[in-house]
């Protein structure tokens, strides 16, 4: 349980969404930007990000979490995570790694506490300063949303 729902989380922080935009072009989508160079892996991209997701793990039933997710320059990262699986409370740990594109898409994989793995796939938009991400691994409906801390 704690696998799928540590991945939701992730997933929702990292990939696909849409942010509003209300204060520079009012109420509407913003355009995603590029992150700046010196935010991006080998331009010294890293970070601390607090997050918060919510989605379906397929079979156990609907969750919200919430967290930390630490970037770190060498391409790990570490996280925590506090949530809810249809009414019962959890927290877990997680380490892995990450990669990101110069376009500011990537991809990073974590290991809970358990040894459970998951993949995500994620979009730093902002520059450099939100995120999301969507799981890539079957049974996970989750979107994760993240900002720099």
């Amino acid at each position: 349980m704690k696998k799928s729902l540590v991945r939701l989380a992730i997933v929702g922080l990292l990939t696909g969404a849409c942010f509003l935009d209300v204060e520079q072009r009012g109420a509407g989508i913003a355009h995603a930007k590029e992150p700046a160079a010196s935010e991006r892996r080998g331009g010294g991209f890293q970070g601390r990000f607090g997050w918060d997701a919510s989605g379906t793990i397929v079979g156990q039933g609907n969750f919200v979490a919430n967290g930390t997710i630490t970037f770190h320059r060498n391409g790990t990262l570490t996280a925590t995570e506090s949530g809810n699986l249809e009414g019962t409370y959890f927290t877990d740990t997680f380490t892995g790694t990450w990669t990101l594109d110069q376009d500011g898409t990537g991809t990073f994989t974590t290991v809970d506490s358990s040894g459970g793995v998951s993949v995500f796939d994620w979009v730093l938009t902002a520059q450099g300063q939100r995120g999301t991400a969507i799981a890539r691994d079957a049974g996970d409906v989750t979107l994760l949303r993240m900002e720099r801390q």
